[in-house]
């Protein structure tokens, strides 16, 4: 049993102590909800919410609209796939949602890897216009296989342990000989100099990628803003757009808005697509 389990019935934590408990939650987990942490602590969702409003402010943990996630601060880190499909949900169907208004009947289009573009994967597979779409992403193949509006194209390669993701020369000399509409790419990271990542293979394929299409437009959540990933993959001015959610904070907004030749911010929906296995 962990301590933070062995306290839930104490109802009279002090602000200090509750977030002392807050932190030591995080110091193992990348993510939490606000309604998980008030029933782990005992209290009420709108303390909860003030709390991480506060580690939020301090740096030490980054909001999202249904709880918080911890700050990375390594440039090697990267989230586990199955757990990143579980962090933020509602901003990256948010986020997802914005980007489809974006495509255009008979469109050829790059979807990049990661969790952001599962979910626009999702909303893809629900329009009716006629599309080309190239992915290194089986889960986003696997979403889209045997859609009838859907032309699928799947660059050979090897699939990444403990991701979705193909990677290889093949995958990289496949996509060179391409030219697409637009690129939607995810990142481990922005600054205010560029997109970065964790793998050089990764970051290998979305410059091949990049390269290839007409334009660019990062699909990110808004916890990702501020960090640096060890590769760089694109400097923002190569960027078309970038697409992100309502927690992004006003001073980042006004920062981005002068670097970012567009930034969208997504607002948040009612409903989020319940994922498929």
């Amino acid at each position: 049993m962990t301590e933070i389990d062995e306290i839930q019935g104490a109802e009279d934590f002090l602000p200090a102590e509750r977030r002392e408990k807050i932190m030591e939650w995080f110091a193992s987990n990348q993510v939490a909800s606000s309604q998980d942490l008030a029933k782990r602590l005992n209290t009420s969702i709108s303390t909860i919410r003030r709390d991480l409003d506060y580690l939020a402010s301090q740096g030490i943990l980054k909001r999202t609209h249904g709880g918080a996630v911890r700050v990375r601060r390594n440039t090697t880190f990267e989230q586990l796939i199955d757990e990143a499909r579980q962090t933020a949900v509602e901003e990256k169907r948010a986020i997802a949602v914005a980007a489809a208004k974006l495509l255009q009947p008979e469109q050829s289009v790059f979807i990049d890897s990661r969790s952001t573009l599962h979910q626009f994967a999702y909303v893809v597979a629900e329009l009716t216009i006629p599309l080309t779409v190239v992915t290194n992403d089986v889960h986003v193949a696997d979403v889209l296989a045997n859609k009838e509006h859907i032309k699928l194209v799947v660059p050979g390669g090897i699939c990444r342990p403990g991701a979705y993701v193909l990677l290889g020369e093949s995958a990289i000399n496949f996509v060179r000989e391409l030219r697409c509409d637009h690129f939607f790419l995810s990142s481990q990271a922005v600054d205010a100099e560029c997109a970065s990542d964790t793998s050089l293979e990764l970051v290998q394929l979305q410059r091949a990628m990049i390269d290839a299409a007409v334009e660019t437009t990062l699909l990110i959540d808004s916890s990702r803003f501020g960090g640096r990933a060890i590769y760089r993959t694109v400097p923002i001015d190569r960027i078309s757009r970038i697409i992100t959610d309502e927690g992004l904070h006003p001073d980042e907004r006004a920062k981005y808005d002068d670097i970012a030749p567009e930034l969208i911010i997504a607002p948040y929906i009612d409903e989020i697509a319940s994922e498929q296995e």
